[in-house]
């Protein structure tokens, strides 16, 4: 499986199919949810194995076709997730977040929910460990519009307070900014973790993998290098 090249625009909208297609879980996200989800994978405080979170992406009702439809989408999540990593670590100043536009009052807008969101979820699948940026008042800063735009509770907040939505695309244009200043804050502390903290037992080669594909785990994730 080469994870090397970036999607090219017709391989997202291959992914995006699928996504949200009746072959997906109904809570399967769509790419810019995914491009979220990656984005706080790749620069938190964990290297989570793809065992770990794939599942997440496809959701819990995920209806595999056959074994090709899911090697297919599993290398384009990978590739992507690589491609941000390779952004994040060699050309930060090119990030961008992969995100929706919708037409408002004459103008895109380009909406950042579906990234937020997201964002939120790959910080939940190691909350524990990102407590403690998130008990810092400048980690309250970095995540403010994350979490604004990103939890239920967040929403509320917007319904409240609808003045604050002025400022959509003051937060848009931070979102970069704000992933940078992250990954520098955890960039210390993940050089100092030189082993992967095992929450779950350790899976065999021969075991079934994890991520509910039905193969073997040396065939499936235990195979699949991804960049950490």
């Amino acid at each position: 499986m080469d994870l090397a090249n970036p999607l090219t625009d017709e391989e997202l909208d291959e992914l995006e199919d699928f996504l949200l297609s009746p072959a997906a879980g109904e809570d399967a996200m769509d790419v810019s949810m995914l491009d979220g989800f990656l984005t706080a994978l790749a620069i938190g405080p964990e290297n989570l194995p793809p065992s770990r979170w794939l599942p997440v992406v496809w959701g819990a009702d995920i209806a595999w076709q056959s074994e090709a439809q899911m090697e297919r989408m599993t290398s384009l999540v990978l590739r992507h997730a690589n491609d941000i990593l390779f952004y994040l670590r060699d050309e930060p100043d090119t990030f961008e977040p992969l995100l929706y536009e919708r037409e408002q009052d004459g103008r895109e807008v380009q909406v950042i929910d579906e990234w937020c969101t997201g964002f939120v979820r790959g910080m939940a699948l190691d909350e524990a460990g990102w407590r403690p940026l998130m008990d810092t008042e400048e980690g309250e800063d970095m995540l403010y519009p994350i979490l604004l735009y990103g939890t239920e509770a967040g929403w509320q907040e917007l319904e409240k307070h609808p003045e604050i939505e002025r400022r959509h695309d003051e937060y848009v244009a931070s979102l970069g900014e704000r992933v940078m200043a992250m990954m520098e804050w955890w960039l210390p502390i993940r050089k100092t973790k030189s082993t992967i903290r095992r929450d779950d037992p350790k899976v065999g080669r021969n075991d079934l993998c994890p991520c509910g594909s039905g193969k073997k785990f040396k065939k499936c994730c235990g195979g699949q290098k991804v960049l950490h």
